[in-house]
């Protein structure tokens, strides 16, 4: 009997490790060595700029790169934009960088010694009441890339409200929690990776 527990604990225990398994696809926060640290340091890399790790299968041709704004209970567009990836590559850093997503943000996508970037959103300077506070929650977990998807990788509240509550970006699904809480400006940073070329739309 003792052999049998032994066995089903055994059994348990490996369909438990099986089920935790890392996704084939997925993006997460980059975790830098101490040089990398030091030169995102000296280039002002640890303040408005949000580093990414990527790994894909080899198939993906673009990621799309989405602002939302919460209007009536509903995200909103305010800007977007795709980026051309280089196919067959699998290991990618992405970095974003933004200070307030009511304004202009910058991408960038390094394959290797492959290297992209673009710039989207409006570079027009904000006209904020007195008193407006930001706060922004980001992706801090492993997530899997399900091609087609969207993915939130930051969510950031603009408020005159005396503190704010910060949900996790996966908060992006359910907009209502924000919606009831009556801040100013609540948005939403997502990317898209697809199988389609530029020319093609997402499905």
């Amino acid at each position: 009997m003792k052999k049998i527990f032994a066995l089903c604990a055994l059994l348990l225990l490996l369909a438990g490790c099986s089920a935790e398994a890392a996704p084939a696809m997925y993006i997460e926060p980059a975790e830098l060595d101490e040089k990398e640290k030091a030169v995102a340091q000296l280039l002002g890399a640890d303040t408005d700029q949000h580093l990414f790790d990527v790994v894909l299968d080899g198939t993906a041709k673009k990621v799309r790169t989405a602002v939302y704004e919460l209007a009536g209970g509903e995200w909103r567009v305010v800007s977007e934009g795709n980026l051309a990836l280089k196919e067959g590559e699998k290991k990618a850093r992405m970095a974003f960088g933004f200070e307030d997503l009511r304004g202009d943000y910058r991408e960038a996508v390094q394959f290797e010694k492959d290297f992209r970037a673009a710039r989207y959103g409006s570079s027009e300077e904000l006209d904020d009441p007195e008193g407006m506070g930001r706060g922004t929650s980001l992706l801090a977990n492993r997530t899997e890339i399900v091609y087609g998807e969207e993915i939130p990788l930051a969510i950031q509240v603009n408020t005159t409200q005396n503190g704010a509550v910060l949900y996790d970006p996966e908060q992006f699904f359910h907009p209502e929690e924000y919606e009831k809480l009556g801040y100013e400006h609540v948005l939403a940073l997502t990317v898209t990776f697809s199988q389609e070329s530029l020319s093609q739309p997402l499905s």
